[in-house]
């Protein structure tokens, strides 16, 4: 006996069980489709990569021209469109908020040193050491007074405390090529390196300087020192600038203790140079001995004798010496004083020794501390 054949299909008349079917075979896939729908895919997804590279380039194009649109001393991108009172307000505010936290570096590029200012900047060390050396505090702006009548221009009233000196100012802006963006314009202190300080190898900050030279010096403290031997500072407090208009007095040189104990010795060797001559001639600025007298006496060469008192050498021992104004390594000292002169000389058969009346006294002594020798003249 065989077991009973399921119903195929459904039965007639009652309620059925659940139904079981077999899913039909999957229609197979040839090889060539599966390869043209892989391309298909590759290409989309290609495409979706190559679309974020775009993107990006694009916003790296868009930062660097953004970056590179905002030029030294003026507002940032986007600054055409405030109003010249709000440029100018903020401007000057970024500028001191540079100096207040020492960004010598950062100042410079929003209140740069031009061309045409007619003075050199220092290094940007010098201006870091400024900042450092007197310190800018107690920053308050006053409102800006703008002037748009044509090329937008104003002034930014400041209070600010530099070192322990407090300074009222007014800085300039101004919209020189009409482009919209405010500049700080005039905002350093110009000053001119003295002529009396030329050859002794200036320094301010640690930056070497030229005498009769222009710089550019922002607020801040700046330290004068001189690299020459045998030369010192009248003054070793630091030049403090505030105002823009500031007038700065400038250290003279003078000598060390160590160059003037030089000096007294390179003028003591050159007069026992001069008192040890016989001749009727003689250096040191010595007026020459005349070969006759008044009364007939004939002096005669190589006889002379020449002498100074105790007090003419402590002259020469305690001597004061001032660098020259328009070449300072050229010292001049004081009157050395008399000198005691006596020749041999003769008359009508006679002979004695003559004594010349104030004797011939020595000039003024110059040594030239640039040379190592020490060389003497006489003025």
């Amino acid at each position: 006996m065989t077991a009973p054949t399921p119903p195929q299909g459904p039965a007639q008349g009652g309620p059925q069980g659940p139904q079981h079917f077999t899913p039909p075979p999957a229609e197979p896939v040839s090889q060539s489709s599966a390869r043209k729908n892989l391309v298909i895919a590759g290409v989309l997804a290609g495409g979706g990569c190559l679309l974020v590279i775009l993107v990006v380039i694009a916003l790296i194009i868009y930062f660097a021209v953004r970056g590179g649109d905002s030029g030294g001393g003026g507002g940032e991108t986007g600054a055409a469109d405030l109003p010249p009172e709000e440029q100018a307000i903020a401007l000057v505010a970024d500028y001191f908020d540079a100096l207040a936290a020492g960004d010598a570096a950062t100042a410079l590029e929003l209140n740069p040193v031009n061309e045409d200012m007619g003075a050199a900047p220092l290094p940007v060390e010098a201006y870091t050491a400024a900042l450092e050396a007197a310190p800018i505090t107690g920053v308050e702006l006053g409102t800006p007074v703008i002037d748009d009548g044509g090329l937008a221009e104003g002034e930014v009233p400041v209070t600010f405390t530099v070192g322990d000196e407090t300074v009222s100012d007014t800085y300039r802006v101004h919209d020189y090529d009409d482009d919209g963006v405010m500049e700080l314009t005039g905002g350093h202190t110009m000053t001119q390196v003295p002529d009396g300080l030329d050859g002794l190898g200036l320094t301010v900050n640690g930056a070497e300087v030229t005498a009769g030279e222009p710089i550019a010096l922002m607020p801040g403290g700046y330290e004068v020192a001189l690299g020459a031997e045998h030369f010192a500072l009248t003054s070793t407090d630091p030049l403090l600038v505030g105002e823009l208009a500031s007038s700065l007095e400038w250290p003279e040189a003078t000598l060390t203790e160590e160059g003037l104990t030089a000096f007294r010795g390179a003028v003591d060797d050159a007069v026992q140079a001069c008192l040890e001559q016989t001749t009727l001639e003689a250096g040191c600025g010595m007026t020459p001995v005349p070969t006759t007298s008044d009364d007939g006496w004939t002096m005669v060469e190589n006889t002379v004798e020449r002498s100074i008192s105790e007090d003419t050498q402590r002259t020469i021992d305690t001597m004061e010496a001032t660098p020259s104004s328009d070449e300072p390594t050229y010292v001049e000292g004081t009157s050395v004083g008399s000198v005691t002169t006596t020749i041999e000389c003769t008359k009508d058969g006679q002979k004695g020794r003559c004594e010349m009346w104030l004797g011939g006294g020595m000039g003024i002594p110059n040594v030239d501390m640039a040379d190592p020798e020490l060389p003497v003249t006489w003025s």
